[in-house]
């Protein structure tokens, strides 16, 4: 049999990527295989199937360029516009369970989907089972106003040549943090619980300018550990007339004693609006720090763990300067 023109191999290795049925798969492979020089018995004892269905496949194929098969089942269960009305309800609703999606089905079209055939659906619509994203109740408009009034700080900022940080207060724990993983599909990863629940208390600024990151670690977060960071954040930009932050409306950072405080010092406080973590990029830093720190990883000491927090600031921080210029950014959404 003639040989495969490029168009043909990649219109062919394109159903391979897209096709579900595996008959229409494994037809490919058969044309594509015998393209690469393996014999019809050889390809039949890798498909698990006899000789003569390899050279029906390949017949069919370079007669009528074709790898579907003349039986394609019978009719959808679903008519199209009730398939798109699902789509939107299953969009609109999350669902935990497959055959509470099947009783929606038969209670609203008087049809009963088996659980195969409703899985199959899902994937074909787009959908997969994953967690839900949860996000703080804030106010839409007072976040595009702050965004706004941020965009404008940095630029009076950066003519004037004065510093803008992103400023957070951070617990980390001594606690397992399970996270997404690459596991055999077969096996389970199991990872021992400590039940230690020690934390740090640390809080820390970041200039997205250069990425310097500057912190400090607190017996206990309050209105001093506040004032005292502040302090350390004018005695790091010394030549500076302001050094303006960017910051939560935690108690301890409007507290009267740092109010005081702040009449005379060159630190320039610019609150975020309630409940809008999205809008401190300080918060992708800790995300960063968590994945290099705590997912997935056991400490049996607290001593073992504050060690590797404080290594990821002072060791690992300043080695991956390009990865916190791609994920630590001023690219914000309003949610």
């Amino acid at each position: 049999m003639k040989k495969l023109t490029p168009d043909q191999r990649a219109n062919l290795e394109r159903v391979l990527k897209k096709e579900r049925d595996n008959r229409v798969n494994d037809a490919a492979k058969i044309v594509l295989w015998h393209d690469d020089g393996l014999s019809p018995q050889e390809i039949a004892a890798l498909l698990y199937i006899d000789d003569a269905t390899v050279y029906r496949k390949l017949r069919e194929y370079h007669d009528n360029n074709n790898i579907h098969p003349k039986n394609k089942g019978g009719e959808p269960i679903l008519s199209a516009e009730e398939s798109q009305e699902l789509e939107r309800h299953v969009t609109e609703n999350c669902y935990v369970r497959t055959k509470d999606i099947q009783s929606h089905v038969f209670i609203t079209y008087n049809k009963k989907i088996g659980c195969r055939a409703l899985t199959y659906w899902l994937h074909k619509h787009g959908f997969s089972f994953k967690k839900p994203k949860l996000v703080p109740k804030a106010d839409e408009q007072a976040q595009a106003t702050f965004i706004k009034y941020y965009e404008e700080l940095e630029a009076k900022a950066c003519k004037a040549g004065e510093p803008v940080l992103f400023i957070d207060a951070v617990h980390p724990s001594q606690q397992t943090r399970p996270a997404y993983g690459w596991i055999k599909t077969s096996e389970d990863k199991v990872i021992k619980i400590t039940s230690a629940r020690k934390r740090l208390n640390v809080m820390g600024g970041i200039n997205l300018e250069d990425m310097k990151f500057t912190y400090s670690t607190f017996e206990t977060v309050n209105s001093s550990s506040t004032i005292e960071f502040f302090k350390k954040l004018e005695l790091t930009y010394p030549d500076h007339r302001n050094v303006h932050v960017i910051l939560d409306n935690a108690g301890y950072y409007i507290s009267e004693d740092v109010e005081t405080f702040l009449k005379t010092s060159r630190i320039k406080v610019h609150y975020l609006p309630p409940r809008s973590p999205n809008l401190n990029a300080i918060e992708r830093l800790w995300k960063i720090m968590h994945e290099f720190v705590s997912n997935n990883k056991v400490y049996e000491k607290f001593k073992d763990f504050k060690a590797a927090v404080l290594h990821f600031f002072d060791g690992t921080i300043p080695t991956i300067h390009d990865l916190l210029v791609s994920r630590v950014t001023n690219v914000f959404k309003v949610i």
